[in-house]
């Protein structure tokens, strides 16, 4: 399920946007597709049914007027944008202001040395893309971490269903982004710090830990989680 009381894509196209315009590839993104017994998913359905079943739901507007009214009706999310060239080089300047609750930016376009100089300005929060595979590769991976922090926070609070919730989508996105990304070697950094791995006890194992701990106080030390997290942490490094 979404992870969908914090985060929203919103994505920006003119001709995307449209209603009824490109229809399938709306589709594509909004809704989590199902596979059929004769084929599996593509590629691009793989990875569109990994965010929305394990990340958050895509918004669609066709102009700058339209992107800012989803962004002031999403204002207790964080918003992650994505934009055509043109669109975004109008846009992003305005939202960068106005609207801080915006975590980060990626354009997807036809050409990327037409929007370079724009994008000069945005290094630290903008990242551009002129094939959608890519584009969603990174989208994943990005989203995984967040997803990630988001339950190290509900560790700190003794939520552990919850944690635990994030850290299995975040290792189902970096699963699924690796079996895509079939140009590039695997990455594994995240799916090590989800798992057990080397002798360090990976953050899905301390989240269920502290569940057992909460339903049998009994049998389990109280200060068990804490050392679990701190040797974990220690092996990120």
């Amino acid at each position: 399920m979404a992870l969908a009381n914090g985060i929203r894509f919103i994505w920006l196209d003119q001709y995307i946007g449209q209603e009824g315009e490109c229809h399938q590839f709306k589709r594509m993104f909004r809704t989590a597709l199902e596979s059929t017994t004769v084929m599996p998913p593509d590629q691009i359905d793989s990875l569109i049914c990994a965010l929305n079943e394990n990340a958050a739901p895509f918004l669609f507007a066709d102009t700058c007027d339209g992107a800012i009214e989803l962004i002031e009706r999403e204002n207790k999310k964080k918003i992650i944008f994505i934009s055509s060239g043109l669109l975004g080089q109008q846009i992003i300047p305005q939202i960068k202001v106005e609207y801080p609750q915006v975590h980060s930016f990626y354009i997807f376009c036809a050409l990327i040395e037409k929007h370079a100089e724009f994008a000069a300005d945005y290094l630290s929060c903008l990242s551009m893309f002129d094939n959608e595979i890519d584009l969603l590769v990174r989208l994943t991976r990005n989203i995984s971490k967040d997803i990630i922090t988001q339950g190290k926070d509900y560790l700190n609070l003794k939520c552990p269903n919850d944690a635990l919730k994030c850290f299995e989508n975040a290792r189902i996105l970096n699963i699924t982004a690796n079996a895509v990304d079939t140009l590039n070697d695997p990455v594994y950094s995240q799916l090590r710090i989800l798992d057990n791995y080397e002798g360090n006890i990976g953050l899905i194992q301390i989240a269920k830990n502290m569940f057992n701990q909460q339903q049998y106080p009994e049998t389990t030390k109280d200060h068990e989680h804490d050392e679990q997290i701190s040797q974990q942490e220690s092996g990120e490094q």
